[in-house]
């Protein structure tokens, strides 16, 4: 089952990284950056210290502290999506922190290994950094080179189904290449995925791919169900309930203070902070990880697993109910109608 879910967060991944645009990301500047910075180390932090008085050793509470810091990409955008508020000023600012966090995912798979005390002494952690650098680094530059003119070929072919099959090969072939180096086969695809967005065939790509993101996301969350234990879920369903309050609360609050200390208005803040306050989808991949590697134990796995799902089911709901919770919030503290639109807009 777990191989069912890493099978499924390689596709996922593949398909954010033709998402993904480094002309995006520069457009968004300073949200990207320093709103998806405070969000995600705030609460990597708070969880951690959290984790810690609960009597968590600091490699547990930091690997706890990154699991709650993600949030679900696919959830979010499909709800906002659903809704129409994508463009709007709380809708960008919970995409620019989004893919922060995406962008943030290789890198906190990288760190497992270390915190599971499988990467020994500075020197393997060297070697590790430097075969990950050089592995990335070839696999960028390669590509650059490679992949263009393999796309240009296959389109002058002029089939559709061989450019779609030919786009899902590069992926999974570079998710290959990396494993054989002993790297995560998601971060293969990750990068494969951000090559073929870069290059003059990006949009031919990813409107070919994304009616496939679904079922992507469908193996992923089918295998996620299979590995939730519903007996473990009802023996402990007051733990599982309250780990799941806290967290949403925990994130709504942390990313409304990283919105506003990027100066957007109090509406917004709430807004995005509750878009914001569920677990992620690759919170999962890195669980299921943690386990392979030792890290967390099976009972702590379900427990995670299943307050988890429980913010993911509980993530539309919290959304449609934003905007009434944002104006009971901002009343409450003395503002006026006129003053939510006059911030929103600035």
């Amino acid at each position: 089952m777990r191989k069912a879910l890493l099978a499924g967060a390689v596709l996922l991944l593949f398909a954010v990284g033709l998402e993904l645009s480094l002309a995006r990301i520069l457009r968004m500047g300073r949200y990207v950056i320093q709103g998806g910075m405070v969000q995600l180390l705030g609460t990597m932090a708070v969880v951690a210290g959290c984790a810690t008085l609960l009597g968590k050793l600091p490699n547990e509470a930091t690997l706890w502290g990154a699991l709650v810091a993600l949030s679900s990409t696919a959830i979010v955008l499909k709800v906002y999506a659903d809704l129409g508020e994508l463009d709007s000023s709380h809708g960008r600012m919970v995409v620019a922190i989004l893919l922060f966090q995406d962008l943030c995912v290789v890198p906190l798979m990288l760190l497992l290994p270390f915190l599971a005390g499988t990467a020994h002494g500075p020197g393997a952690a060297l070697r590790a950094a430097l075969l990950t650098v050089l592995v990335t680094g070839g696999l960028v530059l390669g590509g650059r080179a490679v992949v263009p003119g393999v796309l240009r070929r296959v389109t002058e072919l002029r089939n559709q189904e061989i450019f779609t099959l030919s786009v899902l090969a590069i992926g999974l072939g570079a998710a290959f290449l990396t494993s054989r180096f002993g790297l995560s086969l998601a971060l293969g695809a990750f990068l494969a995925g951000l090559l073929v967005s870069e290059s003059e065939y990006g949009l031919q790509a990813l409107s070919d791919v994304l009616p496939f993101r679904d079922t992507f996301s469908g193996i992923f969350f089918t295998s996620i169900g299979m590995l939730l234990d519903l007996g473990f879920v009802w023996q402990h369903l007051p733990l599982v309930l309250g780990v799941a309050v806290g967290i949403v609360l925990l994130k709504a609050t942390i990313a409304f203070l990283a919105v506003r200390l990027v100066r957007r208005s109090a509406r917004v803040a709430v807004l995005a902070g509750l878009g914001l306050a569920q677990v992620g989808e690759f919170s999962f991949v890195l669980a299921g990880l943690a386990v392979t590697t030792g890290l967390m134990s099976g009972e702590d796995f379900q427990v995670f697993l299943a307050a988890a799902v429980a913010t993911m089911l509980a993530a539309p709901f919290i959304v449609s109910a934003a905007p009434a919770v944002a104006e009971r919030v901002l009343a409450y503290r003395g503002h006026t109608t006129m003053e939510f639109a006059t911030r929103e807009a600035r």
